[in-house]
């Protein structure tokens, strides 16, 4: 008898029977060898820790494993969680003993978010190729077991690709991976010779301008399924409108042994609508002094070729508040010259921010129930003081805190309908729906950061309009960022995850935080700055036009027709 062909009644037969223990032994082993490839129960969904999956979710994951033996094209429409999905798979194949090695490869913006996802949900420690083991022994690094996460823009240079390629990987994950949708390109050719037995490509637009894309990915998958390039051309494209398929059902049919496409509609999910408004607030006299001198310290760094974190840090702090730019500077006591010294007078002169007063009236204004986020944790500290002083019951979540205390401020929060203030860390993986108010205190100049506050409380289980809140001093970073985005764009329109693949549209692909302090730090006066905002309007304009038309497309390419 076959491993293969072991059933549940053959071991219960062999059970029934005399036997010695290492005959029990080796029927249960020989059990657990005909199940693992079966994938008849998953037992992934009940190893995550928050997360709700779909029924629609989970069926994608069977077809993956049984159908698609592993190697797939999850094209789900955005927000519908192809995350979720990869992670339920590569959980499947760890707890059958199928992925001792897991690669995954992410946009460099999105690496930190997978370390985050993989701990928070899989409880999953995921080496990055940023460690220092990496760079100290790199072959010993990769040799080892576990999950390694890779920046594309890293993995596909001349030293690194070439050490990925010779490591063995059972599994190996590609998100955003219409990146390498082109053969010509570092990143396809670094995929295409990748060793795994197991290959995931996530994408919500598989092709963005021509047919052939759509061939690379499912080439990387399965070579031959869609035969040779020149055949794939002449039976498939159109020569009038490469974006428009001949012989559509016979490309749907053999799509259908690499692809699945769950859509919004077919998995009869949808949220209320969110309301995103910009509150412009006209700082006090002091605070506008203490800008102004972070700037000219963020300017002078330049100047000295030092631009470091600390400049990021301080102009960040300064659209938050004052408590935060001083808690910084006066840990930065070694550091020194004139542009230090006028930032930390200008600091010690401010010891209010109107912001606070805005804050105070919204939560009111709302019934006291609303999720607060700040950056920082002196901010943090500065809004406790004034709830306090206005009376505002409140409870407050950081990363400072024990899960056992995360757990209870947020039992509280929805019990008591109190506000909550929270740090990003704090409130990572933590969902909040019963809420349907979020207020930025403070900016995060990555987009990103704000989709995930608001990511909180506008997702499924939502019953009610969500309302958020952008808290912003005029004149600075954090206002011309979101008139950029929400008053000329309107980004924050778009369905949660939407605004990701915008941005990775940008030709630029250095985070936005990176960005917006090096425009500071090469302006000479606030009109160059203005100008260097509408420059990155246009680009994200493009970018938005991009993917809106490879949307269309995708849309009038698939239908329906893919999903689990």
């Amino acid at each position: 008898m076959e491993i293969a062909d072991v059933t549940t009644g053959d071991v219960t037969a062999l059970l029934r029977a005399p036997m010695t223990l290492v005959d029990l032994s080796l029927a249960v082993r020989a059990h657990t060898l005909a199940s693992a490839a079966t994938f008849t129960d998953l037992l992934s969904p009940q190893s995550l820790a928050g997360v709700d999956a779909h029924t629609y979710q989970h069926d994608t994951v069977r077809r993956v494993l049984r159908v698609l033996r592993g190697r797939a094209l999850l094209a789900d429409e955005v927000g519908l969680g192809k995350t979720v999905e990869a992670i339920l798979v590569l959980r499947e194949y760890q707890l059958r003993g199928m992925a001792r090695r897991t690669l995954v490869i992410a946009p460099p913006a999105l690496v930190p978010q997978w370390r985050g996802e993989l701990l928070a949900k899989a409880g999953v420690q995921a080496a990055t190729l940023d460690d220092h083991a990496f760079e100290q022994d790199p072959a010993a690094f990769l040799a080892r077991d576990g999950v390694v996460l890779a920046s594309l823009a890293k993995a596909r240079g001349a030293k690194v690709a070439p050490l990925l390629q010779s490591a063995s990987w059972d599994l190996v994950v590609v998100d955003e991976a219409h990146h390498i949708k082109k053969q010509s390109t570092l990143g396809y050719k670094l995929v295409d010779g990748l060793k795994s037995r197991f290959l995931l490509l996530l994408t919500a637009t598989p092709i963005e301008t021509s047919l052939e894309e759509l061939y690379a990915l499912v080439t990387l998958l399965r070579p031959g399924q869609l035969t040779t390039a020149s055949a794939f051309k002449a039976q498939f494209v159109d020569k009038s409108d490469p974006t428009s398929p001949k012989n559509r059902e016979r490309l749907r049919q053999l799509l259908g042994d690499v692809m699945v496409r769950n859509t919004r509609a077919a998995c009869g999910l949808k949220l209320p609508p969110r309301f995103v408004t910009t509150a412009v607030v006209e700082p006090l006299a002091a605070e506008r002094a203490l800008y102004d001198r972070v700037v000219d310290l963020v300017r002078a760094d330049a100047q000295a070729a030092r631009r470091t974190l600390l400049g990021t840090t301080l102009l960040l702090e300064a659209g938050s508040s004052p408590d935060a730019v001083r808690a910084t500077l006066d840990r930065a006591t070694a550091l020194d010259g004139p542009a230090f010294a006028a930032a930390r007078e200008a600091a010690r002169a401010a010891t209010q921010t109107k912001k606070l007063e805005q804050l105070v009236a919204l939560v009111r204004a709302h019934g006291g129930h609303a999720l607060v986020f700040t950056r920082f944790r002196a901010t943090l500290a500065a809004i406790e003081r004034a709830f306090n002083d206005a009376g505002v019951r409140h409870v407050v979540v950081s990363g400072a805190q024990s899960a056992d205390e995360k757990a209870l401020a947020v039992e509280r929060f929805r019990e008591e309908r109190c506000a909550l203030v929270s740090t990003d860390v704090g409130a990572e993986g933590t969902n909040l729906q019963h809420c349907n108010v979020v207020v930025s205190f403070d900016v995060p100049w990555n987009p990103m950061l704000l989709e995930q506050r608001i990511g909180r409380v506008h997702r499924m289980g939502q019953t009610r309009d969500v309302h958020v809140y952008n808290l912003a001093m005029k004149g600075s970073a954090e206002e011309k960022l979101l008139d950029v985005l929400d008053r000329r764009l309107h980004l924050f329109e778009l369905v949660v995850g939407e605004m990701d693949m915008v941005l990775g549209n940008l030709a630029d692909d250095r985070d936005l935080e990176e960005r917006v302090l090096a425009l500071y730090a090469a302006s000479k006066d606030e009109a160059e700055i203005d100008r260097g905002f509408d420059a990155l309007a246009a680009e994200i304009g493009a970018a938005r036009g991009t993917y809106e038309n490879s949307k269309k497309l995708d849309d009038a390419v698939f239908g329906e027709d893919f999903a689990a």
